[in-house]
């Protein structure tokens, strides 16, 4: 790692630092299912078996040599260091001597030469020269082992004569870079810091005082603010307020794209007040992808080809942050078009030197995708997390990985169609081979199980001893698989490459499963009445006839997601975790993993007055699953009702898509036309229906709670002046959530408000939000249902509410927008 010392202008760095101190050359690297852990693994065990069998023959031979360069440069004393693997004598010539582990098989190695690994012996040439710099002439050479079959070679490494020149260039460009930095964090320094607007909404200013306040504390703070009060702008005045002063970086996380777009509002508009800012907002690769299929590799995509020297020759990075200071998504993506470059890995190369990184939960708290950045130096960064009240289940979902028998049986099928296919068995064996483990845990599912799957503790569930095995195989053969596809992709240009999905999967699982404890179960799916119910074929062996299945197999279920997160929480230096809906703030604190010496919970009451809020129960049908047929026509009247009584823009909440389409042809005579969030509704789309709910023409929406529309969105004025809630949102009754209310009974004896009442009452108070976004709305909340009058799911109810029981909502809600 770096380490500067700016005070005394020292910079200190490893032979592994300067060999990648320069700028990227080339194309984008090769995708393996190749961890960095493994690598290490089966590299110090190659190391220490090697070196124990050369100081065994050789009594002159050193292991792990540690070897120092001064230098100066740009005015700066640089301190080169490393340890050679190997380091002896022959005839009085000193020889060095490198060891590296390949999972290449042997016949791949013998005959290689030094240029085929340009890194490795230029790792072996600052070794050389640094001894010459002693007055110490030496020769070098690789040392490269095989751990498929323990295959060495021994490869020589000449002398670069112009290795002091490459080092030189290597560390000025490594100091530059340096330079630029610290000019820009003095810019921001001693720069303005305003607010986005030109003045604080209500209750504003305190908010942004307390957040400061807390996060210079190094607090994870609970912000419990209701919706329209301006969390976004006030907490990145805070955070930027803090992160400026300190030297830490703004990591803004988002579950929706529509999030995104409100921090990037507020992040422009201090800057268009004069805030020297860099902030990019990073998109899921396949939304940006240029290509016809999401294929990382040169020979399958023109815009990772040469993706490094494009981007170094055109200036991208300085012409996109001269742009403003806060390039959108689509501004990344124009640059992409028109210079033929990955839009994707175009942001995360802006995201390397930006002062704040807008983008999904996954780049901070998934550990299969986390960005480097947070691996490398947690401290340094302030996370906001914006609706934070959907963070455990996202957390969950990334400790519950799941494998399907489909694509490892449908990757077989077509590697055994392949014109090479004999060359190609290792890979298709191993697939067979974890098919076989799926196969004999769908097996044991009884033949009246519930929804065909069974939940069993990790122990009684799942041989890890196997999985930990086919996980190693797996990674083993990643190289061989990407040095294959390099010469000559194995799937056809254009399709995905499913012995890589199958490879990543098996690896994601089995990082999970080293992660878990008693929280995780596994969870064995049968699938329909096609898929297997039993062992069906040997090993190797094909299914008589057609696919298994498209949910057969295995997934893990990681009921509570505090053992994942802990590490990363404990090392950020600080976070806001801000939503309407963190009630109660004791369960999203354990969910979270904050200490109790960290945590701060911050209430902001409305700054709204109540009574230009209109809350109404409606008691008089049930929305329970048992009785939806006999209420529908009951329900599609109280709407109509409701919505005639709405002089303008409404929408209407139902639990889920199929809830909707029920009561939805019942509606189509209302005298407003209405607008539907339909399945599989596209980003588009989506945008096309709130651009017309913003006109405020009168029309009525239809969506679900807990979808892009109930949630994250902005309706403010004649956009939306009433909410219809039809029915608490519960979650379904799955299998994931009875054990989840077993857990939670279990650990918090909160089974069935954690598991069901908060997720569901959750997502009813933010559709509520979606009315009364500023001080001049007028709004109305009509609530649905004989569940609402429940105590248990009433104690919800913001303070503020004071909702009135009713019959006839159209006759409450009279007059209520004036005559």
């Amino acid at each position: 790692m770096l380490r500067f010392d700016d005070a005394e202008k020292l910079l200190e760095l490893g032979v592994h630092d300067l060999i990648e101190a320069g700028p990227p050359r080339g194309d984008l690297r090769l995708q393996i299912a190749w961890s960095a852990r493994a690598r290490m693994k089966a590299g110090t065990e190659v190391h220490g078996v090697y070196q124990a069998a050369r100081a065994a023959e050789d009594a002159l031979f050193r292991r792990e040599v540690t070897l120092r360069h001064r230098l100066i440069v740009r005015g700066w004393e640089v301190v080169i260091s490393g340890r050679v693997d190997g380091l002896t004598e022959v005839d009085g010539q000193w020889i060095v001597e490198e060891v590296k582990s390949s999972t290449a098989p042997g016949p791949r190695l013998v005959g290689r030469v030094a240029g085929d690994f340009p890194a490795w012996s230029r790792q072996v040439q600052l070794y050389m020269w640094f001894l010459a710099a002693q007055g110490r002439i030496a020769q070098g050479r690789l040392i490269v082992i095989s751990v498929l079959d323990q295959t060495q070679v021994s490869i020589p490494v000449e002398a670069d004569p112009d290795i002091a020149a490459w080092a030189l260039r290597q560390l000025d460009y490594t100091l530059l870079q340096h330079e630029q930095t610290l000019a820009w964090q003095h810019q921001r320094r001693t720069g303005p810091l305003p607010f986005a607007w030109p003045t604080f909404r209500p209750g504003q200013e305190e908010l942004a005082a307390r957040v400061e306040a807390e996060l210079y504390r190094g607090h994870h703070s609970l912000l419990l603010a209701p919706t329209g009060y301006g969390k976004t702008a006030a907490v990145l005045f805070a955070a930027l307020r803090v992160a400026t002063a300190l030297g830490k970086r703004v990591f803004y996380a988002t579950a929706r794209n529509t999030q995104a777009k409100m921090a990037e509002d507020s992040l422009r508009a201090m800057a268009a007040r004069g805030l020297p800012i860099r902030a990019v907002t990073l998109r899921a690769r396949e939304k940006v992808c240029l290509n016809e299929v999401v294929s990382c590799r040169p020979e399958a995509c023109r815009f990772a080809a040469d993706f490094h020297d494009k981007v170094r020759d055109h200036d991208l990075v300085a012409a996109l942050w001269s742009e403003g200071g806060v390039p959108g998504v689509d501004a990344v993506v124009d640059k992409g078009e028109q210079f033929t470059v990955c839009p994707f890995a175009l942001g995360l190369d802006l995201a390397d030197n930006a002062d704040v990184i807008i983008g999904d939960y996954n780049y901070v708290f998934d550990p299969a995708v986390r960005l480097t950045a947070f691996f490398e130096r947690p401290e340094d960064w302030i996370v906001i997390v914006d609706e934070a009240h959907q963070l455990p289940d996202r957390a969950r979902g990334y400790g519950s990985p799941e494998l399907r028998l489909g694509l490892l049986e449908q990757a077989a099928d077509l590697l055994n169609d392949h014109p090479e296919s004999a060359s190609l068995r290792p890979f298709t064996d191993l697939l067979d081979e974890v098919a076989e483990l799926l196969r004999a845990g769908i097996s044991t599912i009884p033949a009246d199980a519930r929804d065909g799957e069974i939940g069993e503790s990790l122990a009684e569930g799942l041989d890890k001893a196997i999985l930990l095995r086919l996980a190693a195989a797996a990674e083993g053969m990643a190289l061989e698989w990407a040095l294959r596809n390099s010469v000559s992709a194995v799937f056809p240009t254009g399709t995905p490459d499913l012995w890589l999905e199958a490879a990543r999967a098996l690896l994601r699982l089995r990082s999970a499963v080293e992660r878990a404890g008693p929280e995780t179960v596994v969870i064995w799916r049968r699938g329909g009445p096609a898929a297997p119910t039993g062992p069906q074929r040997s090993l190797f062996g094909r299914l008589p006839a057609g696919p298994a299945d498209p949910v057969a197999g295995m997934a893990l279920c990681c009921r509570d997601p505090s053992r994942l997160l802990a590490p990363l929480m404990g090392s950020l230096f600080a976070t806001v975790m801000m939503s309407a809906t963190l009630e109660p703030p004791d369960f999203y604190a354990a969910m979270a993993a904050i200490p109790e010496a960290r945590l701060a919970v911050l209430r902001s009451p409305s700054p709204f007055d109540p009574a230009r809020r209109k809350v109404l129960v409606v008691p008089s049908i049930s929305t329970e699953f048992r009785h939806r047929d006999r209420d529908r026509s009951a329900t599609a009247r109280l709407i109509h009702e409701a919505l005639s009584a709405v002089p303008g823009n409404a929408a209407v909440f139902f639990p889920s898509f199929a809830y909707l389409e029920s009561i939805r042809p019942l509606l189509k005579g209302t005298s407003r036309p209405l607008l539907v969030q339909d399945r599989g509704l596209d980003e588009a789309g989506r945008e096309r229906l709130l651009a017309t709910m913003r006109q405020g023409e009168g029309h009525a929406l239809l969506a679900v709670l807990g979808g892009v529309f109930s949630e994250g969105v902005d309706l403010p004025g004649s956009a939306l002046l009433a909410a219809i809630i039809v029915g608490p949102a519960l979650p379904a009754a799955t299998l994931e959530r009875r054990l989840l209310e077993a857990w939670f009974e279990e650990r918090y004896q909160q089974g069935t408000r954690y598991a069901w009442q908060v997720p569901g009452m959750g997502r009813v108070l933010q559709a509520a939000g979606r009315v009364i976004r500023t001080e001049t709305d007028r709004g109305a909340i009509v609530l649905l249902c004989r569940r609402f009058v429940q105590p248990e799911l009433a104690s919800f109810f913001p303070a503020d509410w004071n909702p009135e029981r009713t019959t006839s909502p159209g006759l409450a809600l009279a007059g209520f927008w004036g005559p």
